[in-house]
């Protein structure tokens, strides 16, 4: 079972954390979710369960579609963005709840879906197994990771950065999942494993769009505060990463906008 880390000593489990990858994340998680839920073929009525559901990315839309949504998330800051977002749709609730232990019985859901919640995981093949248990004979599993490390939008800008201020220095590695799962053939096998049939993997371009110069860092700044190798920096060497990550944006926007672009897999599988 994942440990259920405490908000006193990781910070991505409160409120500001939420709402800070609310406002930076959705722009590209968010078209990715809309593009999984026409995979699926959401629509109203479908039960739906969104296992580490973040800040609502796919739970929102898939509410908005006529579904009826349980959205859990270990971070109690959330879960209270995700129950604030539901609360105007019925049937659709928030839940914390450890993604790989999900306290729902067997067989309850029509479509569950881990959209770059999976990959986060420890024991990532028991979220895989999870996400299968909790469906109906022929129901649909879907999950979106990230097509290679480090992810998306601020990330790749981030990650450029540190390696071109710091040649010589191994970044952390990514979470075991994000690897493993970031090969197409991986992923189906990993999904087969653990009980689900007729898989299916689709690519998608993922694209974060942003401003430039000091817009980029203004929208962005709280987020660099979470990235545990920029947050452990001195002063001094956060700015040559800023100034790394101006360069990086700067040669790869046109006019004001910058589009930070990356593979994304989209897996689809069936319940035996």
């Amino acid at each position: 079972m994942t440990d259920p880390t405490s908000q006193a000593n990781n910070p991505q489990m409160v409120d500001d954390f939420a709402a800070v990858y609310e406002a930076t994340a959705h722009r590209i998680t968010g078209p990715v979710s809309n593009t999984a839920l026409d995979i699926v073929g959401v629509g109203p009525g479908t039960r739906i369960l969104d296992n580490a559901a973040g800040a609502g990315a796919l739970s929102g839309p898939a509410a908005e579609r006529g579904a009826a949504v349980l959205a859990t998330d270990i971070a109690p800051g959330m879960v209270r963005r995700l129950a604030e977002r539901l609360r105007p749709f019925h049937r659709c609730g928030a839940r914390e709840m450890d993604g790989e232990a999900l306290a729902v019985p067997d067989a309850s859901f029509d479509a569950a879906f881990s959209i770059f919640g999976v990959i986060l995981f420890a024991d990532w093949r028991r979220g895989l197994r999870e996400q299968a248990r909790v469906l109906r004979s022929g129901g649909k599993a879907c999950v979106a990771t990230w097509g290679e490390p480090p992810g998306g939008g601020p990330f790749i800008a981030m990650s450029a950065a540190l390696r071109s201020v710091f040649p010589g220095v191994s970044p952390p590695p990514p979470p075991s999942a994000m690897l493993a799962l970031c090969d197409a053939d991986r992923l189906s096998a990993e999904m087969s494993a653990a009980g689900l049939s007729s898989l299916q993997v689709h690519q998608v371009e993922g694209i974060w769009k942003g401003g430039v110069g000091d817009v980029y860092f203004e929208d962005i700044e709280a987020l660099h505060g979470y990235m545990q190798p920029y947050a452990a920096l001195d002063q001094a060497d956060r700015g040559r990463v800023r100034a790394a990550i101006r360069t990086f944006i700067a040669e790869r926007c046109v006019g004001e906008t910058v589009e930070l672009r990356t593979p994304v897999l989209v897996a689809i599988g069936y319940r035996i």
